[in-house]
């Protein structure tokens, strides 16, 4: 009976580098050139307000100091941009935040109304757009928790200085959306991106087993086989160039001995577990939540097309409150059973089977299309619900002649 229960299986380090490295490389290449453009538009247009009520200010001298600081750390990330990795180091991202910390205080100061003018905040404005360069490149809390202190600080500031006239606060609230929105959409579309990568690289890796034999092992165990080809390899190695002396001393007779056993081990366990199963615990998006029953491992019998409506429509079930950011992913089991009465025990145990699929938290409009288009590869089905519970009945039919390969 394979039998998986509701927990989180270890993904393969080879598989998580790569999706690791996609995803950065994804998340510089795609949206560093957008957010430097919309970073530039959006301090041009606050350089420009400046450069217009630049005659009002009282005490110009603190707004200007506070523009050729911002200058100079968006000067100094062109010039280190290219030499810094992935991930920008946090006493970098920190010096950052000093100087446009310095820079709010001296725009504050330089915007205060000694005689009674009114000018608008600028250069503190432009330390928001100034954060969504980062958004890519630092944690999502990191940019959040500064974008909070910003927008809190500009928010007081602005409202202490409508007191007395209210009209104040329309322009003053533009000003803190300057300041706020940027920051705080670039790490919603940066959470988005990476998640979609995500949900692709697994999705493609759980493809693969569509086409791998019924039986067989899966990446995480090849990864293994491979180490332990490797370990035979070089002991025989060197029993044939004599540097590994005959007969064996006690310590490589056991590593030997161990070698043996393992490989006997895996070799035996790749004709129990069908390429579901591997397809399941080596999905980090299925592993956690789809548990799968299949006694007589009856996936193994079914065809690849079949294999692969099965498979998309499990995951697109799975991946659903994911990839439209509705919350955690929903549960699922998979039950692969024969029907009862149908074929006796000698009859062929893949010419049918009937396939379940329960899932809970689907509202009833609330499939994609395209898991039902998935779900009439695999056999004729009938879904039923019963509260938030959606039950599929599947009963999936292939050639008796065709082979588990």
């Amino acid at each position: 009976m394979t039998r998986l229960d509701e927990r989180t299986v270890p993904r393969s380090p080879i598989a998580r580098g790569a999706a690791g490295d996609e995803q950065d490389a994804l998340g510089r290449a795609r949206l560093d050139l957008g957010f430097n453009v919309a970073t530039v538009a959006l301090i041009a247009f606050l350089l420009i307000l400046f450069a217009i009520n630049a005659g009002e200010y009282a005490l110009l001298g603190f707004t200007v100091s506070a523009w050729v600081l911002l200058g100079v750390s968006l000067a100094g990330a062109l010039v280190l941009r290219f030499r810094l990795p992935d991930q920008l180091p946090l006493p970098l991202y920190l010096g950052a935040l000093a100087l446009w910390a310095g820079a709010v205080a001296l725009d504050i100061v330089g915007t205060w109304p000694l005689d009674g003018a009114v000018v608008p905040l600028t250069a503190a404005a432009a330390v928001g757009p100034a954060l969504l360069l980062c958004a890519p490149v630092r944690p999502a809390r990191d940019i959040v928790l500064a974008t909070a202190v910003l927008g809190a600080t500009l928010a007081v500031v602005v409202v202490w200085r409508a007191l007395p006239d209210l009209q104040l606060l329309g322009p003053g609230a533009v000003t803190v959306a300057i300041a706020v929105a940027p920051p705080l959409v670039g790490v919603q579309i940066v959470r988005s991106l990476r998640t979609l990568v995500q949900l692709e690289l697994d999705l493609v890796q759980v493809q693969s087993t569509v086409v791998s034999p019924g039986y067989a092992v899966g990446m995480l165990a090849s990864e293994e086989l491979a180490r332990l080809d490797l370990a035979a390899e070089r002991l025989l190695d060197g029993v044939a160039t004599g540097r590994t002396r005959l007969p064996l001393d006690e310590d490589t007779a056991d590593a030997a001995a161990s070698i043996a056993t393992e490989l006997r081990l895996h070799l035996i366990q790749g004709r129990k577990e069908t390429w579901l199963y591997h397809a399941v615990t080596e999905s980090a998006l299925l592993g956690p939540s789809v548990t799968l029953t299949d006694p007589d491992g009856l996936a193994a019998w079914l065809s690849r097309d079949q294999r692969d409506g099965l498979l998309t429509a499990v995951w697109l079930l799975i991946s659903d409150p994911v990839r439209t950011g509705a919350g955690a992913p929903r549960t699922l089991t998979l039950d692969l059973s024969r029907p009862v009465g149908t074929y006796p025990k000698s009859a062929n145990p893949g010419a049918t089977t009937l396939i379940v699929i329960t899932t809970s938290g689907v509202p009833r409009n609330g499939v994609d299309p395209a898991a039902w288009q998935a779900i009439r590869k695999v056999g004729r089905y009938a879904e039923s619900f019963s509260g938030s519970a959606l039950r599929i009945e599947i009963t999936s039919i292939r050639d008796t002649s065709a082979e588990l390969g």
